[in-house]
């Protein structure tokens, strides 16, 4: 009789090839060499997080705009329309706002606020990896796959950062994990002849109502996501208990059927659904009637079906970019990730491996297919829309390195070498790029090079634990992910905040005007003006120069924010006694933006200031 091929998770080698060396065991003793658990993830995440927040000014397009919309809501007291410059705001549902606008309220207006329900939200995603990879494998996997979460670059990111994003992840994930947890240690009803086991109501009240508030954070995906991740495993389990590989392709496409309906039966797709209304619905009907329908038609029409039609905002991409998107934003952990991956499906096929580790194995790929494989098909793509995979594919990396790394114990040694070599070129990338930047237009910024040295020297660190086995390689990658993660997205990004030049621009214009100042913007306006002039700003368009012209000339205390490019085609006309009284080059622009004021005598908010102090 043939032998059965061995296993190589089961029989390592040593790192030098000469014996065998035990792996580590996802046993009862895997829980008594950790103690208290959730307290390590907790103080080690909280940790983290609290460095990445170094004050800076908010970035790009999408943090001014939401903060200026929960502001919004806080000064109005009108929580239900989310308005941004005085004008409705149909991209994003209200949740994430009312967030921020809490935040607000407890602590204060400024950037800091604003992104702490990120940062809460991925502690809560790092938690629920804790619960699901105890259950699934081990205390210790749950616990790296917590720590691999909080410590990779995007989440990094995203979690310091006032967007939706953390916010829909946390949710979608719970409702992963809760949603799954009955069928991942027991065998399946079918399997005894009797029909397929359901949800308990309460718990499907609960997943439920996440959902409804992932539809108030970011529209229906937060809903149809997780289910096309659960029904399709459900179903998977419930056919592979009923099927009988000898029976007809009739009998086998009559027990598919089955299995799917035992799949929804499973869910109480009932219960579900209500919970899922009596949470997202209120609100949604309330925005519909105040907007006499414009918000659900901009939001449904624009930001869902148009973005998976047609890309929005120059955000394109081929069909792998969120596959080459992840291994920049899963990084260090990427380097680990194609291994993990081919090795969790092997497992996951294999009939010798326990049946709550192989459906564990199984949900984690699924899901990280339908996050990645679905929003790879859309036409506007950008690299926080796959957040959502992101836990998947640390409990898939959590699962491989637990099997396959004990305290100065290495199966398979030639794959953890190869991954720490991409581990040292991404902490040489690092410095590169960030020493590139710093040439153009980054100033001050090449201290922050510093920081691609971490994984250098972590990734140096693992190999000579592996080799020495005086410390764990295992615990000193997730120190050196944490680390990374930690510096990259505060200090190192605090250092390169110097560059978003806009808001200091704002700043110099409301010190002219003597207080806060009154300002236009002509040919171009951005989130950053909008939120940092604390005010409305005025949007004039290419073809309404006469406007904004007008504006300036009656406002004695109007300032006018230009670009080079737009200035030359006023500059003719501007009023007597106006010109540049400031100017900035924003990173990556061309050329500068220029603010425009009275220069022949100061506003009048500021004489009269000057002549008190006299």
């Amino acid at each position: 009789m043939a032998r059965p091929s061995p296993d190589p998770m089961n029989t390592p080698t040593s790192p030098s090839g000469r014996g065998a060396m035990p792996v580590f065991a996802t046993t009862a003793a895997d829980g008594a060499s950790l103690r208290h658990p959730l307290l390590v993830v907790v103080v080690a995440a909280a940790v983290t997080l609290a460095v990445g927040f170094a004050p800076m000014p908010f970035w790009d397009e999408d943090e001014p705009r939401f903060a200026a919309i929960a502001r919004t809501m806080l000064e109005t007291g009108d929580w239900v329309v989310p308005m941004y410059n005085d004008t409705l705001a149909v991209d994003k549902p209200v949740l994430m706002h009312w967030c921020m606008a809490a935040c607000y309220r407890l602590f204060g207006v400024s950037e800091i606020p604003a992104r702490i329900p990120s940062a809460l939200a991925a502690l809560a995603t790092a938690l629920a990896l804790l619960r699901a990879g105890t259950t699934w494998f081990s205390i210790r996997t749950g616990v790296v796959a917590a720590l691999a979460w909080i410590g990779c670059l995007l989440v990094g990111i995203e979690a310091h950062a006032a967007t939706p994003d953390a916010i829909l992840t946390a949710l979608t994930t719970w409702m992963t994990v809760l949603a799954t947890e009955p069928l991942l240690g027991v065998a399946t009803a079918a399997s005894h002849g009797t029909s397929m086991p359901r949800l308990s109501a309460g718990k499907a009240a609960l997943v439920g109502a996440l959902g409804g508030l992932a539809v108030l954070c970011k529209g229906p995906v937060g809903f149809v996501g997780p289910l096309a991740v659960i029904l399709p495993w459900v179903m998977a389990i419930e056919w592979q208990a009923r099927r009988d590989p000898s029976a007809s392709v009739g009998r086998q496409m009559l027990t598919a059927i089955r299995a799917g309906f035992g799949s929804v039966a499973f869910i109480r797709p009932v219960v579900l659904t209500l919970a899922m209304l009596a949470v997202a619905a209120p609100w949604y009907v309330a925005v519909g009637l105040r907007t006499n329908g414009e918000w659900p038609a901009g939001f449904f029409l624009i930001h869902n079906v148009g973005r998976f039609a047609a890309p929005m905002e120059n955000h394109s991409g081929g069909i792998f970019f969120h596959v080459l998107a992840m291994l920049v934003g899963f990084y260090p952990w990427s380097c680990f990730l194609p291994f993990a991956i081919v090795v969790a499906t092997w497992r996951a096929t294999r009939a010798d491996v326990p049946t709550v580790e192989q459906r564990g194995l199984g949900l984690a790929l699924l899901w990280l297919l339908v996050w990645v494989g679905a929003f790879s098909l859309a036409a506007t793509k950008l690299p926080n829309y796959v957040l959502p995979a992101y836990p998947a594919a640390a409990l898939v990396v959590a699962a491989t390195a637990t099997r396959l790394v004990d305290r100065g114990s290495v199966a398979m040694p030639r794959w953890l070498a190869a991954g720490l070599g991409w581990v040292v070129f991404g902490g040489v990338a690092t410095i590169a790029t960030i020493l590139v930047v710093g040439r153009f237009g980054v100033s001050g910024a090449t201290p922050a090079a510093l920081v691609g040295l971490v994984p250098i020297l972590g990734a140096a660190a693992c190999w000579w634990g592996a080799r020495s086995g005086r410390f764990d390689p295992l615990a000193a990658m997730v120190g050196l992910s944490l680390v990374y993660s930690a510096l990259a997205v505060g200090p190192a990004a605090a250092r390169i905040a110097g560059a978003n030049a806009l808001p200091g621009l704002v700043e110099q214009a409301h010190r002219h005007a003597g207080g806060t100042a009154r300002l236009s913007t002509y040919g171009q306006n951005t989130p950053n003006v909008v939120y940092y002039a604390r005010g409305h700003v005025n949007e004039w368009r290419p073809e309404q120069a006469d406007r904004a012209i007008a504006d300036l000339a009656n406002d004695d205390d109007r300032i006018l924010l230009v670009t080079e490019e737009a200035l030359r085609t006023i500059e003719s006309n501007l009023p007597a006694g106006t010109g540049v009284v400031g100017r900035v080059r924003p990173l990556f622009k061309d050329g500068d933006f220029l603010l425009i004021g009275r220069t022949d005598a100061p506003p009048p908010r500021q004489a009269a200031t000057e002549s008190l102090t006299r």
